[in-house]
């Protein structure tokens, strides 16, 4: 059974399809650049979880079927903050 939480996962990963490429943090695209219905199954089988899943739907509250957009990429864990680098 699918949780609802369960798209955080499958988006803490990049989509590896060729023709979508979305990045962490944002739902799949379709070919047209709308938000896909259902993630894609290269990127949901990279949770183990839901390796076994048929079809992952993408939740209404990132509204399928509407013109795609990067959504804010999720902070990674222990990442330290980004600060001025001086060379030379």
């Amino acid at each position: 059974m699918l949780g609802s939480d369960d798209f955080k996962r499958v988006e803490s990963h990049d989509c590896p399809m060729s023709t979508c490429a979305a990045p962490s943090g944002s739902p799949c695209r379709t070919g047209k650049n709308k938000v896909a219905i259902k993630y894609h199954t290269a990127r949901f089988r990279l949770v183990p979880q839901l390796a076994k899943a048929l079809s992952v739907p993408t939740p209404a509250v990132r509204k399928p079927g509407s013109a795609w957009t990067e959504l804010p990429r999720p902070v990674s864990a222990g990442a330290e903050p980004v600060g001025h680098v001086r060379l030379g």
